[in-house]
């Protein structure tokens, strides 16, 4: 699925007491309902304070999706090889190595 519009939306604050996110509108069509829902889940995540890279704890650029969890690719990866590393260890483990019915 393709980024929105990296243009169209922007973080005024990143504060998340007195966060602010502003968009544009769209140029001809008057419809902000897409852009308007982008914005309020960045500004609902904000307040939470998880628009932050969950690898790098930098915080996440405007232009990504609204569900965005990494801030580049090169976060999500290492991420992911360090998922895998632990559930391979996980696997090789004595508890992983019982039947079901005895655990």
């Amino acid at each position: 699925m393709p980024e929105p519009d990296p243009h169209s939306l922007w973080i005024d604050d990143h504060d998340p007491q007195n966060a602010r996110v502003s968009w544009q509108a769209y140029f001809w069509t008057g419809n902000n309902g897409n852009r308007k829902a982008w914005a309020v889940a960045i500004l609902r995540r904000l307040g939470r304070c998880t628009w932050r890279c969950r690898w790098c704890r930098d915080d996440l650029p405007a232009y990504l999706r609204a569900d965005a969890l990494y801030c580049r690719e090169s976060c999500r990866k290492q991420a992911a090889r360090k998922r895998r590393a632990a559930r391979s260890e996980c696997a090789g483990s004595e508890w992983a190595k019982r039947p079901p019915h005895i655990a």
